[in-house]
């Protein structure tokens, strides 16, 4: 499949168009190293930044084996970036193949940035990988700052706090409240199409593990299809609004998901069955992830590749056995999200999901100014960051506004809560679903939201001296 010479995509095309009207550039001497899903999006991201300044050839970008278009990656490699190739991994191993494409990834950065004029590394990470694998030798002669997209990279920081600091897209408003139906949309739509062959998931019962932003919309959209569902999740507290929490079944434990459901769905973006596998299961159980890599599963995969007549269809990746605990057991795609499954150059219609390439570079800019602070001393370099909830206001009013001269009904085709759009129209709700919430621990960073207040306002705004 070819992609389009001129993506002309309206939300990053409003962002370059504030930092041209600023005059605000990354800067010939600032790099950007990134983990991405190697999609159309992608190369939006890249082109935009490139016109803001950030010289293509200073950009070093790894895919993921499930996500990576030949056609994309020959695209970017095409515009001067160092795209690394990326590992065909083990059945259950992606996290042990990937941590060594990451280690490939800096060394090819750091032998390439070492004979140029580069004082700064801008860290673009889907997973955590990247953040918390900087070679030591790289701390010490640049500063970085880093920008995550995803929770998976989120809970690893907890495990493995990161050496600098991190602007958190993975917990925007935007993405969590905009882009949780959205993707949870496509994610359905290719179950229905591949692994369903066309059928939809009807009168079945359908277990969800995690109710994150994605859980709770994948959860939505089963029950609207008539599924009975039970969920299971590790967080006792958890809160669910009433519209939902009265359609689904809590369950206490993920065997309990096993046991009842022809189909589990994992969106924790966590690990549930390690230390609890094998487990008792229906047979014949469905397993399909909506998660980062195949963690969700792997357990499960790594055990039955033990057993006899373990085998991976060729073209599918399905992982398909008769020799589970209880019974047949099959794992889609390997236990990577289904959403990639076609790997073609989009997972979800590019200039829909224009919003979360917009809230990327939003991060992106905000990640250099603030290592424009850091460099002058005026702030430490460390901690986690919400996304300036302007810059996020920006991003959303400029995407609900292409959405509605594409003519597409976002309301109707993501079954948005009317008052949940209404209250996006002011800033109380960015910051009120962005995390990390100010409290005692977190204060944000004052100046760096001013500047980024004035960056998508008609207001006077202060260079940046790169």
């Amino acid at each position: 499949m070819s992609y389009p010479q001129s993506l002309t995509l309206e939300v990053t095309r409003a962002l370059r168009d504030q930092a041209r009207a600023r005059q605000v550039q990354f800067g010939a001497d600032t790099a950007l190293v990134a983990v991405q899903h190697m999609l159309l999006q992608t190369v939006d991201l890249f082109e935009t930044a490139a016109a803001m300044g950030l010289n293509p050839n200073n950009i070093f970008a790894l895919g993921k084996v499930y996500s990576n278009s030949p056609p994309v990656i020959a695209a970017l490699r095409n515009r001067g970036v160092t795209v690394v190739e990326s590992t065909m991994p083990a059945p259950g191993e992606f996290r042990t193949y990937f941590e060594r494409d990451v280690d490939r990834l800096w060394r090819v950065a750091a032998d390439a940035l070492a004979t140029r004029n580069v004082k700064r590394i801008l860290v673009l990470d889907d997973g955590g990988t990247c953040i918390t694998h900087v070679p030591p030798e790289v701390l010490r002669k640049y500063t970085l700052c880093g920008v995550e997209q995803t929770s998976q990279g989120m809970f690893l920081f907890e495990e493995k706090p990161p050496p600098f600091a991190v602007i958190s897209w993975a917990r925007a408003a935007v993405k969590l409240e905009i882009g949780g139906p959205i993707f949870s949309q496509w994610f359905i739509d290719r179950l229905n199409a591949e692994f369903l062959r066309g059928r939809s998931l009807q009168g079945e019962q359908l277990g969800v593990i995690g109710m994150g932003s994605i859980g709770r919309a994948v959860a939505n959209l089963a029950v609207r299809q008539g599924n009975e569902v039970l969920y299971w999740d590790p967080n006792p507290e958890l809160y669910l609004p009433s519209s939902l929490s009265g359609s689904i079944t809590r369950v206490d434990s993920v065997e309990d998901l096993m046991v009842h459901c022809n189909y589990v769905l994992g969106c924790s973006g966590h690990n549930p069955f390690k230390d609890k596998w094998p487990l008792t299961h229906k047979p014949g159980v469905n397993l399909v992830s909506a998660s980062s890599g195949d963690q969700e599963f792997g357990p499960i995969i790594n055990d039955l590749k033990q057993k006899p007549h373990f085998k991976v269809t060729s073209h599918t990746w399905d992982i398909i056995s008769e020799h589970g605990p209880a019974g047949p057991i099959h794992v889609a795609y390997l236990g990577y999200p289904f959403s990639f499954v076609s790997r073609g150059i989009e997972a979800a219609p590019t200039q829909i999901v224009q919003f979360d390439t917009g809230g990327l570079l939003a991060a992106l800019v905000q990640a250099r100014l603030f290592l424009e602070q850091c460099e002058t001393g005026c702030e430490q370099n460390t901690g986690i960051h919400r996304v300036s909830p302007q810059a996020q206001r920006f991003v959303y009013e400029r995407w609900v506004r292409a959405m509605k001269d594409r003519m597409i009904d976002i309301t109707e085709l993501f079954r948005y809560d009317p008052g949940m759009l209404s209250a996006a129209q002011h800033d109380d709700w960015f910051i009120g679903n962005t995390e990390p919430h100010p409290s005692t621990y977190y204060r944000p960073v004052k100046v760096i939201e001013e500047m980024m207040g004035q960056f998508v306002s008609q207001g006077h705004f202060v260079k940046l001296q790169g």
